[in-house]
């Protein structure tokens, strides 16, 4: 048994008193569920994190319970990978200002899914025919947004959001998508502004001009930069220029 990462040795040591409980030989197992027994023996070995699929099958042939074991699996899958715990947690969606910002929420509510296969992505959001695979590549490695209302509805169902949530985030896409020309400018400012910064090791007397707070159709308070707030942090961002150059 391997405990390297201690929650997957875990769900391992589960599904090994499980088959021992029921007294059910892998090649039983094997016949009954149609698994091999070599894909049922590595998802008991702790080497690996099985697919949440086959744990279920697994635990289902055997007669165990299966309360609880969706978030066994997870906790082992999300160690296993050790992508979450390098991304930031997104905040509010309402408070979300730029596509950049999105894009890496999306990819956090990926990863704290248990990253499934992009194929069993497009199944659990619906169909392959609102989330294809392409589609589905490029949004969790942050080289796209989803492409619709209706996409990015199907991925945050696929990664688990419900309810009032899923309702903040799809309105959050709608407004962050309705002004991307302005968003990829102000994220360009920033990040000149931050680069710079770093390497002038000292703080900067000259930021980007800050945003202002509205409230949408449904009542939310968001933050935007206006067309001459816009304007104002590209004459800063020239000032700024100069100011380096000299």
């Amino acid at each position: 048994m391997d405990h390297t990462i201690p929650e997957r040795g875990e769900l391992a040591e589960v599904l090994r008193r499980c088959r021992a409980r029921a007294g059910r030989s892998y090649d039983e197992l094997a016949a009954e569920t149609g698994l091999s027994p070599a894909t049922l023996k590595r998802a008991a070995s702790g080497k690996s994190v099985p697919s949440e699929e086959t744990v279920m099958t697994f635990v289902s042939a055997c007669g165990g319970k299966l309360d609880g074991l969706r978030r066994l699996w997870l906790d082992a899958r999300i160690a296993d990978r050790g992508r979450l715990a390098q991304l930031r947690k997104p905040g509010l969606p309402q408070f979300m200002n730029s596509r950049r910002e999105l894009s890496a929420a999306l990819e956090y509510f990926y990863e704290a899914a248990g990253a499934p296969s992009l194929r069993r992505l497009g199944e659990l959001a619906g169909g392959r025919h609102l989330l294809p695979v392409s589609s589905a590549g490029r949004i969790v490695n942050r080289q796209a947004l989803p492409a619709s209302r209706q996409q990015m509805v199907a991925f945050l169902t696929a990664c688990g959001l419900t309810g009032s949530s899923l309702e903040q985030w799809e309105l959050a896409f709608h407004e962050i998508t309705r002004r991307p020309d302005l968003d990829r400018s102000a994220s360009r400012i920033e990040a000149l502004f931050d680069a710079v910064a770093q390497s002038m090791k000292a703080p900067l007397r000259l930021r980007p001009a800050d945003s202002h707070p509205v409230v949408d159709g449904r009542g939310n308070q968001r933050f935007v930069r206006p067309p001459q707030k816009a304007r104002d942090d590209l004459r800063l961002a020239v000032r700024l220029a100069e100011t380096v150059a000299g």
